[in-house]
């Protein structure tokens, strides 16, 4: 698996995260993975179709549209999955390749 490497943001607040002054570099791959699922369509306007848009998905009784979804952006993105599921809660294992 591809270890990816960017500058991280602060999960709670979505501002880059620093640390002593320096922005924080590391794993980027939970971060893209969370950029992917709650960006709506046409959120990056170089690229209008990358995300899942996991909001729209909220009141839908089957979620296979919505598994459909993750597993195109996140394919297409360049991540092999490993597990996908929807039952009380989404399971999601999937690395870069």
């Amino acid at each position: 698996m591809v270890n990816v490497t960017d500058i991280l943001t602060d999960p709670a607040t979505g501002d880059l995260a620093c640390k002593n002054g320096d922005l924080v570099m590391g794993d980027g791959t939970f971060q893209h993975q969370s950029h992917l699922l709650t960006g709506f369509p046409g959120h990056y306007g170089q690229f209008p179709t990358i995300t899942v848009g996991l909001e729209n998905f909220i009141n839908d009784e089957d979620p296979t549209e919505m598994l459909r979804q993750i597993r195109r952006q996140f394919t297409n993105d360049g991540m092999q999955i490993s597990q996908l599921k929807y039952t009380d809660r989404l399971i999601i294992k999937a690395q870069y390749v």
